[in-house]
């Protein structure tokens, strides 16, 4: 009975050894997984907080390449707009060119006419030679202006000698033959070739009006045109009409007056 209870002790403590050894490799075991499973969570946790980190990584690059688009897209639209600016100028430009080689073609065109009006005379000598040009007008416009008051005292002084003239001018009248009809025919009695005007020996009486047209003829031949200037009963002042006289024509008393127009009966 005895070696029974040892052989169940011994049988116990055997059975008790060999669950507490492997209840140990158990924990054992229990105790690496345990810690292959920190080790798992450690590993898992780093590389979380790696993707983590390359995500906000990943993040902000994306921010930053949005953002660098937007910017690329934003001086995109500056520089086109910048080059429509840019063409619109160059638009403005070529159209001030035109305008401004039109402008430079009057200005030569200018010059050219210059130097043709002024051959052998430098461009910069022109504004001399125009002033000098210029005061030679303003003289001649007031020597022009005192010759008009001169040939107004001499036609004033020739009217008052008028009458004086016309009896003398009635005889020579009466030594003219006139032709049939109504015709008219004088005889010039005095003339001032350098003032261009003559005084006939016929007025009002011979049937001369203020806006007669005479002739005037020399031994048949013509040689100009009068116009009535002033009017007396038997004497007339009269300007040679301008352009009317032959080139080489100086007029004389004795010359013959007839009207241009012959009036019917």
């Amino acid at each position: 009975m005895k070696s029974l209870f040892y052989f169940l002790a011994i049988a116990a403590i055997g059975a008790a050894g060999f669950f507490g050894w492997t209840a140990k490799e158990n924990y054992t075991a229990k105790l690496a997984e345990r810690d292959g499973l920190i080790q798992q969570n450690k590993n898992l946790s780093r590389d979380i907080g790696i993707k983590e980190t390359e995500e906000e990584a990943a993040d902000a690059a994306l921010k930053l390449a949005q953002k660098e688009d937007s910017k690329a897209k934003a001086e995109l639209a500056s520089a086109e707009a910048k080059a429509n600016e840019l063409a619109s100028t160059l638009d403005s430009i070529g159209g001030d060119l035109e305008i401004a080689d039109a402008e430079k073609k009057k200005i030569d065109d200018a010059i050219d006419s210059l130097r043709a009006k002024f051959p052998g005379i430098e461009l910069e000598e022109v504004p001399r030679v125009v002033k000098g040009l210029e005061d030679e007008e303003k003289k001649l416009v007031g020597e022009e202006e005192d010759s008009s008051l001169v040939k107004k005292r001499l036609e004033d002084e020739v009217a008052k000698n008028l009458a004086e003239t016309s009896r003398i001018v009635e005889k020579i009248n009466q030594s003219i033959e006139r032709v049939e009809g109504n015709t008219f025919q004088a005889t010039i009695v005095a003339v001032d070739n350098d003032w261009n005007f003559v005084v006939i020996g016929a007025g009002e009486k011979s049937g001369l009006t203020g806006d007669s047209k005479l002739l005037i003829q020399r031994n048949g031949r013509l040689l100009g045109k009068l116009l009535i200037s002033k009017l007396e009963p038997n004497s007339a002042v009269a300007d040679v009409e301008p352009g009317s006289l032959k080139n080489g024509v100086a007029l004389q008393p004795g010359d013959q007056v007839i009207l241009e127009s012959v009036r019917s009966n």
